[in-house]
């Protein structure tokens, strides 16, 4: 009883949610009277193809104003009062019975002799299948959905919390493009970045000696992910570590970066990154 008890969850009462489930019932149950023909549509396939097509969306259209509606009432109802899994349910039933009811006024109309009970549960029966099966599937991948959105969310405030940890050691760490750690340096061993087309590598010192890793990711997302930091653009192809800047050296027009470290090459600074390079070194 516990579980009735429960308020059903938000992402079904959405309007997304509900037109999707009443869009797929419709596709569902006419695919299904086409198939099967339930509510004595098999006369009306006696007449011609056209008048058959013609009742079949009659029906559909019929039944599927029915939910419509039934959903509509729901969503404003579900504003000013909780609704539970056991009202879920028996609002379902309740649109079965009025569909049934609806579809067995049709079904005597064909002019077929049927006794009115005996219409009316093979309506429920009817019903039941072309209505439960669309809206079984439809919570369940609507349920699948938000299992994944929210395992997405916990693993994004898990990435961060591990960011800004590691940012408070001065731990600098690097993504790939599909936003996988793969690389972690405290920022006085990291040296610099530069771009490699759809790939980076990421220069740092290990062992006294200079390293390069490379991973699949860009310099202009790389550099957005690094803002908060000491690592600033420098290049259209690089990256530094300021901290790490020793010298800055003038050739003609060009300004370099020295880093003072045996096998690390002088950085070239650009003159769109120029003014912010020297006001940090200023600083």
């Amino acid at each position: 009883m516990d579980f009735f008890s429960q308020i059903i969850p938000r992402y079904l009462l959405t309007k997304r949610s509900l037109t999707i489930m009443v869009t797929t019932a419709a596709a569902f149950a006419f695919l299904f009277i086409i198939i099967y023909k339930p509510f004595n549509v098999e006369h009306w396939a006696e007449v011609s193809r056209f008048v058959f097509v013609a009742c079949v969306l009659g029906i559909v259209l019929l039944g599927m104003s029915i939910a419509a509606i039934s959903r509509i009432i729901m969503c404003y109802h579900a504003k000013k009062h909780t609704i539970t899994y056991l009202r879920y349910i028996l609002w379902v039933f309740i649109e079965l019975l009025l569909m049934s009811a609806a579809f067995t006024v049709c079904s005597t109309l064909t002019g077929v002799q049927l006794d009115i009970a005996e219409a009316f549960e093979k309506s429920l029966l009817n019903t039941s299948l072309i209505l439960l099966i669309p809206y079984i599937v439809s919570i369940t991948a609507f349920t699948l959905q938000d299992r994944n959105r929210r395992l997405r969310e916990i693993e994004e405030d898990y990435d961060k919390a591990i960011q800004q940890r590691s940012e408070g050691k001065g731990i600098i760490s690097f993504y790939d493009e599909r936003g996988e750690l793969q690389l972690s340096v405290t920022k006085g061993n990291l040296l610099y970045v530069e771009s490699a087309d759809n790939y980076i590598n990421i220069w740092y010192m290990k062992s006294n000696m200079p390293k390069k890793l490379m991973l699949r990711n860009t310099l202009k997302r790389t550099a957005e992910l690094l803002a908060d930091t000491h690592v600033m653009r420098c290049h259209r192809g690089y990256m530094v570590n300021m901290e790490q800047v020793k010298v800055l050296r003038r050739e003609k027009d060009s300004f370099f970066l020295e880093l003072g470290i045996e096998g690390v090459k002088d950085i070239p600074v650009s003159k769109t990154y120029s003014d912010a390079v020297m006001k940090w070194l200023q600083m």
